[in-house]
């Protein structure tokens, strides 16, 4: 049997990828991780690893079914673990999904350069929209290449916050202890009430809206081995930076009470430099996420580059700088998040099955 080959370089790309992926608006401002681990104290990091251990595994299946497929479309993948049926009420919800995150971003990206620079709302949603389709327009192969390498940059600096929470630590040791009693009278939003199904939670919520991704990811590897080693590297890192956050905003509690955006007020306070850095890895964190979920809804309707991929991408464009700022999308997010952790379960049942079965055909 040929030695399957692994770059290491690709490895670290599309690992990047995937973080970039994930690290969205949300996770960026330290929102997503407060109310889904940090609510939940030193249990918070427990709740990470609970992440860690559901998303290893499907990262590990999803990266390399997608090479060993390689799908024309990365929404087949639906098709062949839930069958024809289910697999296309799959399809459709997902791509409603991650067009609405879509939409939700390009606001959220308005709203965010506003509020740093001052910059009216409606031309940061028009920047960070035509860059996206910028970005889109050059294919999959190429949105993996650019945001393969912001996703590293990402991690490095979200892992600066829980550096310096640790160094912090290391004068007042009872802090996190402190901090954890504290937080539930500190009036906080929590994504449940359980630490553990937090963290599952957040594994089923970063799964739903991934899937097409991630095949799509698998699918540009060099081999099979290269690709689950990617998903595998994508998930750790993620996850280090989801601990690092965590630890940071424990540490600095009282920075973040009533703050929108914790880990500038976490950033600022550790040196003004690392708040105007951070300013800037938010509204990047932004654009690599829309680029990708732009690319993602667009590859249902279209193959990469094609005439048509190009005028869906501008239209799909076009609609979401519209609405971005209309209509009320958290209430729709609001009801698609829910749906969607619940129906990732789901799926992550067809995923065991489907495998399972294929072990015991050739066994």
């Amino acid at each position: 049997m040929e030695k399957e080959s692994i770059s290491l370089k690709k490895v670290v790309l599309l690992a990047g990828a995937l973080c970039a992926y994930w690290i969205g608006s949300g996770f960026a401002t330290g929102q997503e991780v407060l109310q889904f681990f940090t609510t939940s104290g030193t249990n918070g990091i427990i709740a990470a690893l609970i992440f860690l251990v559901l998303m290893s595994y499907l990262t590990y299946a999803l990266y390399g079914i997608g090479q060993k497929k390689k799908f024309e479309n990365p929404y087949d993948v639906f098709e062949y673990y839930c069958g024809k049926v289910i697999g296309q009420v799959y399809v459709w919800y997902s791509v409603l999904l991650v067009y609405a995150i879509f939409v939700v971003m390009l606001a959220g990206g308005g709203a965010t350069i506003q509020q740093y620079y001052g910059i009216p709302a409606y031309i940061g949603t028009g920047a960070i929209a035509l860059l996206a389709l910028g970005t889109t327009l050059l294919g999959v192969e190429k949105v993996i290449d650019i945001i393969g390498v912001i996703g590293p940059v990402k991690i490095i600096f979200v892992a600066i916050v829980g550096i310096a929470g640790i160094i912090t630590l290391f004068g007042q040791p009872t802090l996190l202890s402190e901090a954890s009693n504290l937080m539930p009278a500190l009036g906080f939003k929590s994504a449940s009430s359980n630490w553990a199904w937090s963290g599952a939670l957040y594994a089923f919520l970063a799964l739903m809206v991934s899937i097409p991704f991630q095949v799509d990811c698998g699918a540009s590897a060099g081999s099979v081995k290269e690709a689950r080693i990617a998903g595998f590297a994508g998930t750790v890192a993620f996850t280090i930076a989801i601990i690092s956050l965590v630890i940071g905003e424990l540490v600095y509690y009282k920075l973040i009470v009533g703050q929108q955006v914790p880990t500038l007020a976490i950033a600022n306070h550790i040196s003004p430099m690392l708040g105007l850095v951070f300013s800037v890895l938010i509204v990047l964190s932004i654009y690599s996420a829309v680029a990708s979920f732009l690319l993602m809804t667009v590859r249902k309707f279209a193959a990469d580059k094609t005439r048509k991929f190009k005028i869906i991408a501008i239209i799909l464009t076009v609609i979401g700088m519209f609405f971005g700022g209309v209509i009320p999308f958290d209430k729709l997010v609001n009801i698609l998040y829910p749906i969607a952790g619940y129906s990732a379960i789901v799926f992550t049942g067809f995923m065991i099955y489907k495998d399972l079965k294929e072990k015991n055909e050739k066994a």
